[in-house]
């Protein structure tokens, strides 16, 4: 079988693994890995067939290999990647590369995910394979934006929003509402919409985690626009170029800082911008998690946005936890036992 994610180098792959020197190709393992993604097992969810994101970092993860073997000229092999390599690799990654400390956990976990793959097939790996460590940003590091109620209340009362963007603007309000991932978002059709007593259910398939979940929609604008104006089908690139574009328009411009590509460098850098710069389609989760946490319980909004833990979930949400509110909440429940 002849697999080709990028134009060069190619590999060949054959029914039987290569046997050259130190044993089994690194880069020959991960590509069967990829192309039995279909029927991988999702770990912790009892499922099979990897997500596609998930699949897309593991062909960033093929890409960026081949790329350290070409600067070091060195071919990597499953029993190969000792502590030294691995050290060189975290190095090629963070000090040459110059990625984010969360991209390079991230590589370095599917590393690690491989390894122990290849290991359960009863392939030879080096021992330190099982002392691979990812890392990621510390969190005093992150710059987290989300919409706040008065903001969402400005994108809802917009008048005449151009044809052009109409579509976009439509999904943008629904998703503020629902707290999904973009490509679930994008994803609903009407028939995943049914009535209910005080509003509409909306039954997701969540992709990345294979969850099957409910979502109430109880605002009286977003149940018009799925009831009667639901939006045509977009690209998430499109939608996200064009969502800046509306908070722009909305006026959401106040000046904060955060993280934007540098075309010379091609690496994110700190900067101050509006604030419309930095949306992006993972604003209407964030927000919608930041905006109800402490007004709804947690359990039943991680249960909504798909974390699986609270630590997780409370990460994702920063800086931004209301603590006064969780303060009302605690006094508000305490009274009724006094």
């Amino acid at each position: 079988m002849h697999v080709n994610f990028y134009k060069k180098p190619q590999i060949q792959v054959n029914n039987s693994h290569s046997k050259i020197g130190n044993g089994t190709l690194f880069l020959e393992y991960l590509s069967e890995f990829i192309a039995n993604s279909a029927t991988k097992r999702v770990k912790g969810y009892g499922t099979v067939g990897l997500a596609y994101n998930t699949i897309r970092t593991y062909k960033s993860l093929y890409r960026i290999t081949q790329e350290y073997e070409l600067e070091k000229s060195q071919i990597l092999y499953l029993s190969s990647i000792n502590k030294n390599t691995a050290e060189s690799f975290t190095r090629f990654l963070k000090i040459e590369k110059q990625y984010s400390d969360n991209y390079c956990g991230q590589l370095l976990k599917l590393l690690k995910i491989i390894l122990r793959d290849a290991e359960k097939s009863g392939f030879a790996i080096h021992p330190y394979s099982n002392y691979i460590e990812s890392f990621k940003q510390k969190s005093s590091d992150r710059i987290i934006h989300f919409l706040n109620p008065e903001e969402i209340k400005i994108l809802k009362g917009l008048e005449r929003i151009r044809s052009d963007l109409e579509d976009s603007y439509k999904w943008f309000l629904i998703g503020l509402s629902i707290g999904q991932r973009v490509s679930d978002l994008l994803s609903l059709k009407p028939s995943n919409i049914r009535k209910a007593t005080n509003g509409l259910y909306i039954d997701i398939m969540q992709q990345k985690t294979k969850k099957a979940i409910t979502i109430g929609v109880a605002d009286p604008l977003v149940i018009s626009l799925l009831e009667n104006k639901f939006p045509k089908a977009l690209s998430q690139v499109a939608f996200n170029k064009q969502i800046k574009l509306i908070c722009k328009i909305a006026e959401i411009s106040e000046v904060v800082r955060g993280f934007k590509n540098n075309p010379k460098t091609r690496r994110k850098e700190i900067v101050e911008a509006p604030k419309y710069e930095f949306v992006t389609s993972h604003i209407m989760r964030r927000s919608f998690a930041s905006n109800y946490y402490g007004k709804i319980e947690t359990p039943l909004l991680m249960n909504i946005t798909g974390h699986t833990k609270e630590s997780t979930f409370l990460t994702y949400i920063g800086t931004h936890q209301n603590k006064d509110a969780l303060a009302d909440l605690f006094m508000e429940k305490a009274g009724v036992i006094w």
